[in-house]
């Protein structure tokens, strides 16, 4: 393929991920708050959480069949992303419904929403392994992902403040509107960058298909297989309590929308550098070691929830727990990459993704139940809060899922070997050395402006 159409498409692609991202800010970080503001409970709010995450998984297991038939992957990107833009209106139109089916039109075009965009994800990722070169994704990815990420804290302060001004003069309504409107129209940009992109030829062989059964019965032997169960378990175990923190911020810490965009923002703001700095490590040393890595971050993050309720604790939390997901949710997309070939990445993300969010349900379902039926102690130990019940038994689930599948899983390319404390080490030296580079040679430059 033409060299300057590919760098224009991963430029699209770039302008694409930021669009999508206002629109993450704008309205998806806020429909868990805007159910509760039309009345859900915390348990309907974790089903919120769950259920379209799932039923977007499904919608995965069509599209490689939809690939195969067609030979294309565009076209299937653009109607997913119109699709998506479009299910706004039922959400808009939930601010306006009686109360008592107003949360369930909130939820149907939740679940459209997801549905549209996870069947785009598997022809997305065929499309971009192919575009992306081996040798840079890690970077090109890290950067992206920052861009987006930089774009999506901006629109989350915006909008927390957005909300809180329109909570004061009594028209917290029509603060929801506007932000979901907004989000409309940044998934109209992306939709645009999308349709600028060019589309390399999609080859496949008939050896190339297996069915989701043929996948799992591999699992034995299959180190893809093994690794996409790890992300279903440890899925499982973080949205066993991750879908509740919402209800746990807002209904019982009693945090206001400046506070909970506080919260929010620390962690996408956390996510900009560590994109970055992990992406650089796993072109180095290869993605399965900042799995490793950063997994063991995600285990204990739970139990360190116990240690306040202050709002500046729960900054520097999300602070914490960004700089660890990030590199694992973006490692866990360049395994993928490096671990399949390319005819087969359309087929292999969308099983991955069905088997991660069958984890986020199955988790998402049990926290739900659990946070009604808990008490708020273990044995000796009297807890304020119901939830953090749920936080201790998190915390044991993601070190179990961690200990048992961690050493099953295999680095698929040449890399150097080196243990994960000195991985760690000489990458965040050579961070820091960079930086002092960039402050040197900005100051460097200043001196030597004229006056």
């Amino acid at each position: 393929m033409d060299r300057n159409l590919v760098e224009r498409s991963l430029d699209a692609s770039i302008k694409d991920g930021a669009a999508y991202a206002v629109m993450l800010g704008l309205g998806e970080s806020w429909v868990g708050t805007c159910a509760l503001f039309l009345g859900a409970g915390p348990s309907l709010v974790g089903l919120l959480a769950t259920i379209p995450l799932f039923l977007g998984a499904c919608a995965q297991m069509l599209t490689p069949r939809v690939i195969d038939r067609t030979r294309r992957r565009k076209r299937h990107l653009l109607a997913g992303a119109a699709v998506q833009t479009l299910s706004w209106l039922p959400m808009i139109g939930a601010l306006f419904a009686p109360r008592s089916w107003s949360f369930w039109l909130l939820l149907g075009g939740f679940v459209v929403y997801f549905v549209s965009v996870h069947f785009t994800v598997p022809a997305w990722m065929s499309l971009m392994g192919d575009l992306v070169p081996e040798g840079v994704r890690g970077r090109y990815f890290g950067f992206r992902n920052a861009v987006a990420l930089l774009l999506q804290l901006l629109s989350v302060g915006a909008a927390g403040v957005g909300l809180w001004v329109f909570e004061q003069r009594g028209h917290e309504r029509l603060g929801f509107l506007v932000l979901f409107l907004g989000a409309l129209l940044a998934r109209g940009v992306s939709l645009y960058y999308l349709w600028r992109m060019a589309e390399p030829p999609y080859r496949q062989e008939e050896q190339d298909r297996f069915t989701l059964r043929q996948f799992l019965a591999r699992l034995p032997e299959s180190n893809f297989a093994k690794f996409a169960l790890f992300v279903a378990c440890l899925n499982a175990s973080a949205h066993f309590v991750g879908c509740l923190f919402i209800p746990y911020w807002r209904d019982d810490l009693r945090y206001s929308y400046g506070a909970l965009m506080a919260v929010l923002a620390a962690s996408l703001l956390i996510q900009i550098p560590a994109l970055v700095f992990w992406g650089r490590i796993a072109d180095r040393y290869g993605n399965r070691r900042v799995l490793a890595a950063t997994s063991l971050g995600i285990a204990v993050l739970p139990a360190m929830w116990l240690l306040s309720t202050h709002l500046f604790f729960a900054v520097f939390m999300q602070f914490w727990s960004g700089f660890w997901w990030s590199g694992f949710t973006q490692s866990a997309s360049n395994f993928l990459l490096d671990a399949v070939s390319p005819p087969k990445r359309a087929r292999c993300t969308a099983y991955l993704n069905l088997l991660a969010n069958t984890g986020v349900l199955l988790g998402g379902v049990a926290g739900a139940w659990a946070i009604r039926v808990v008490p708020p102690r273990i044995g000796p130990l009297e807890f304020p809060y119901a939830f953090w019940t749920l936080l201790v038994l998190s915390t044991v689930l993601r070190g179990s899922v961690v200990a048992v599948f961690l050493p099953l899983i295999r680095e698929v390319r040449d890399v150097p070997r080196v243990g994960t404390v000195e991985m760690l080490f000489h990458a965040t030296r050579e961070a820091a050395e960079a930086a002092v580079n960039l402050v040197t040679g900005f100051l460097q430059r200043g001196e030597r402006e004229p006056d």
